[in-house]
């Protein structure tokens, strides 16, 4: 199964679960925004032997929103008082209106705690700071959860339920509704990427190199729509040449060197500038052009000549040296960028705590580069014609 074919089973696996869940889970999820609790929202029942009236299932979360894609993207860091009706219980004979008066209490309190950690991600601070405070707001809800319970005996005494009301009605409306902030994304972007492809030389270089496959690695940086990466490549052709450079051989015609393996390793790197020329939805397409450096390198091995007993040329390898060829040239290419997802980190790549917006991408780049060797005889000239596939990780920082 080729990787392409393999991408769209796992995004067909994808849709196919994820319909299903989407409904489920627009249909669980009730924000304190959208009013007052009623018992309706509690989709599950308890068993007749329950020990428990009622349970509420509360959530405080941190969420990146996401609004648009590529550069145009808008990014809201909100945080949210959830209940999760499906995770929600009671039963017929405890839905009785005071109960869901002290479960309405309980969200209240969330919702204080939310306005909080809202003010607090408004200031500017970092994921990693975001992440700290979550968790202790979600530590003080369950102490202050507890401390209801037991100062109100579970909701029972009216007095104490109502002193708690007040209070915390007191402090949402002191506290206000903090807008959520919107977060761009910046211009600049940096990543990098790794992936195999395929090298075939043409002209005189394939008489004397094969063609073979390549690993390759890089780092992409750019601003806007510019383009500027950086790589290099590493393969083992076939040699083919035993005499590349025109050694000549000794009195009655034996070579007096030659290759002392069937392979040579191949080294390229390049530095290309480029400007993307697409970007909609989830493809985009940057040509590149800049500078190349192409290395064959191999072992030669230098020969004697002697006789056996029966008069027979035997050769005799009296050293091992190493040989290279390497030029400076041009390459171009083309990147065609499949977007496969994107996200929000809590920190950088770098290790820095400011969050960015990580995307996945598969890269299919198909290139060409010209290389030139007059150190041979005759001269060795021809094209590079490749294409590489990569995974492309690109990072853009977020700012409010």
């Amino acid at each position: 199964m080729t990787i392409i074919q393999r991408i769209r089973l796992i995004l067909l696996f994808a849709v196919v679960w994820a319909l299903p869940a989407l409904a489920s889970d627009n249909n669980d999820i009730r924000l304190w925004s959208d009013g007052p609790l009623s018992w309706s929202d509690f989709q599950k029942l308890l068993p007749p032997t329950s020990s428990e009236a009622s349970q509420l299932e509360v959530e405080l979360s941190a969420t990146p929103i996401e609004n648009g894609t590529g550069t145009n993207s808008t990014i809201r860091l909100e945080a949210r008082a959830i209940m999760h009706r499906n995770a929600s219980a009671t039963s017929t004979a405890q839905s009785t209106p005071k109960r869901l008066r002290y479960h309405q209490l309980q969200f209240d309190l969330l919702e204080l705690l939310r306005r909080h950690l809202q003010e607090e991600i408004n200031s500017g601070i970092d994921g990693a700071t975001v992440d700290k405070r979550l968790k202790y707001y979600q530590d003080l809800y369950r102490q202050r959860v507890r401390q209801i319970a037991q100062e109100t005996k579970n909701g029972t005494l009216e007095a104490a339920v109502e002193s708690w009301e007040e209070n915390i009605e007191s402090q949402l409306s002191a506290a206000g509704m903090p807008q959520v902030p919107q977060v761009t994304t910046m211009q600049g972007c940096y990543g990098v990427y790794a992936g195999v492809g395929y090298d075939s030389p043409t002209g005189s270089l394939r008489d004397n190199f094969g063609g073979s496959f390549m690993f390759h690695v890089g780092l992409t940086g750019g601003y806007k729509r510019l383009r500027l990466k950086a790589d290099v490549a590493f393969g083992q052709p076939s040699y083919r040449n035993d005499n590349i450079f025109n050694i000549a051989p000794d009195s009655e015609g034996r070579p007096l060197q030659g290759n002392n393996s069937s392979n040579a390793t191949h080294i390229m790197a390049s530095v290309q500038l480029g400007y993307t020329i697409v970007s909609h939805g989830r493809l985009s397409i940057t040509p590149n052009v800049g500078g190349f450096y192409n290395r064959y390198g191999w072992d030669i091995a230098n020969y004697s000549w002697d006789k056996d007993d029966e008069g027979h040329d035997v050769r005799i390898i009296t050293s091992v040296e190493k040989r290279n060829l390497h030029n400076f040239s041009f390459i171009a290419s083309i990147d065609f960028d499949i977007n496969l997802n994107s996200g929000v980190t809590n920190t950088s790549v770098t290790g820095a705590t400011h969050r960015e917006r990580w995307t996945s991408s598969l890269r299919i780049t198909p290139w060409l580069a010209h290389s030139k060797f007059d150190k041979c005889d005759p001269a060795v000239s021809g094209m590079h014609l490749g294409i590489n596939i990569s995974y492309l990780g690109l990072a853009r920082l977020l700012r409010l």
